[in-house]
């Protein structure tokens, strides 16, 4: 479980994983999730870090989803993705779903 601040965009950077499926669960709060078709990031911020299985990137999302207490949302390798974007706490479990190479 995760329970956390909601931040402005710019206090985030987009994140990807190579082996594992993020399935993100909102259970109080509400966060509002960039996105970003990761072959398209072109600002690395942050090098692939195996141990993390994640990388960092300092483009801007191309989309916004908004979820809600009660609803998920499903990252790819290929989504990067930029959580924990809104007011007040955030409250979410994250499912991490390793993936068939």
């Amino acid at each position: 479980m995760q329970r956390a601040a909601g931040r402005q965009p710019e206090a985030g950077r987009l994140e990807a994983h190579r082996r594992y499926i993020d399935i993100q669960f909102v259970i109080a709060g509400a966060d509002t999730m960039g996105w970003r078709s990761t072959p398209t990031c072109r600002q690395l911020d942050a090098a692939y870090d195996p141990a993390k299985d994640a990388e960092l990137y300092a483009d801007t999302p191309d989309a916004w989803l908004a979820v809600g207490p009660g609803s998920f949302a499903i990252f790819f390798p290929e989504d990067a993705h930029l959580p924990l974007i809104g007011e007040g706490d955030i409250h979410k479990v994250v499912v991490k779903v390793a993936r068939q190479a």
